[in-house]
């Protein structure tokens, strides 16, 4: 820097700075755009297949040290008491539209009836039972990537935008990219998303313990364990329509499972 220098003229720094802030309003806009197409749901297939092929990559995830069952148990507990405490509710966020619980039914149904309430209590630890057992309730692991393709679906590079915390599950969610995105076909090139220099998009990959089993992969030796759930009133599970599998909570075989969302589609 030297006096003169046309670098620091008046009129160059305000033109620095107009370019600086208009970049930084367009950002903004972009990334606004990029979160209402996924929002409203005008994305591509191509970006559905490519969420499955992550999901199918991450399958068999290790455990990555995470919490005992009797600790995850305490966390479940402690995160609705403190959801009670400040809401006056348990769940998660505000009502909303989705049928209502077999136990929240009995609760209507047996209001100020003290005779229903071995049964609604009953019911409503099944829910959370089975919540629990889904990993609704327990501790979890976030990463969100960036993920920079070109325009045959080809993957350039992947930016790790923010970490989970375990840096094993977020080298192993790295490493599973690269062979998700090979078996992925190419998308169309009209594709909404799909643009001249290439794809763009922001995904969190999000990993839980879950303690559901299906039905089918249980062995005679399993059902000990089913007699002895069932006697504590422990059994459950549920059922999935669209495969027709049935599946029960096995707290003795808990396995990761990791789900990616888009976030956004620049």
């Amino acid at each position: 820097m030297r006096p003169g220098d046309p670098s620091l003229a008046p009129d160059a720094l305000a033109a620095e700075e107009k370019a600086r802030v208009s970049e930084r309003v367009q950002g903004i806009i972009d990334d606004r755009r990029a979160r209402d197409r996924v929002d409203t749901g005008r994305i591509h297939p191509y970006f559905s297949k490519l969420r499955a092929k992550l999901e199918r990559q991450m399958h068999a995830a290790p455990l990555f040290d995470m919490p005992s069952l009797p600790k995850q148990l305490l966390h479940s507990w402690a995160d609705k008491a403190h959801r009670f405490g400040a809401s006056g509710s348990p769940g998660a966020g505000p009502p909303t539209r989705a049928p209502p619980k077999p136990g929240e039914l009995l609760a209507q149904r047996a209001r100020n009836n003290p005779e229903f309430d071995r049964l609604r209590g009953q019911s409503q630890a099944g829910e959370e039972l089975q919540s629990f057992a889904n990993g609704v309730s327990s501790l979890k692991l976030v990463v969100t990537l960036e993920l920079i393709q070109g325009p045959d679906g080809t993957l350039r590079e992947v930016k790790l935008v923010s970490r989970s915390g375990n840096r094993a599950y977020d080298d192993y969610v790295l490493q599973s990219v690269p062979s998700a995105l090979a078996k992925t076909p190419p998308p169309p090139p009209d594709a909404l998303g799909v643009n001249a220099d290439g794809i763009r998009t922001l995904w969190a990959v999000e990993g839980r313990v879950v303690y559901v089993r299906k039905a089918s992969e249980m062995k005679g030796s399993d059902s000990a364990y089913l007699a002895a759930a069932a006697a504590v009133g422990l059994l459950a599970g549920g059922f999935e329509e669209t495969t027709g599998e049935v599946y029960v909570i096995d707290v003795r075989n808990p396995h990761f499972e990791c789900r990616s969302r888009l976030l956004r589609v620049y």
